[in-house]
């Protein structure tokens, strides 16, 4: 009977979880379009 409030507690944190992987998914794909250059840049920041 309990574990119906268990996946009540997890079911947010597992839809955010989801939502931050398809962003990061997509975000990838559209960078291999444009060569990975902002992770260039981002390793240049902090080369300092």
């Amino acid at each position: 009977m309990r574990k119906k409030g268990v996946i009540s507690e997890y079911l947010p944190w597992i839809l955010i979880a989801i939502a931050v992987l398809t962003i990061i998914v997509i975000s990838i794909f559209l960078l291999k379009e444009k060569g990975f250059t902002l992770i260039d840049q981002i390793k240049n920041l902090f080369r300092i």
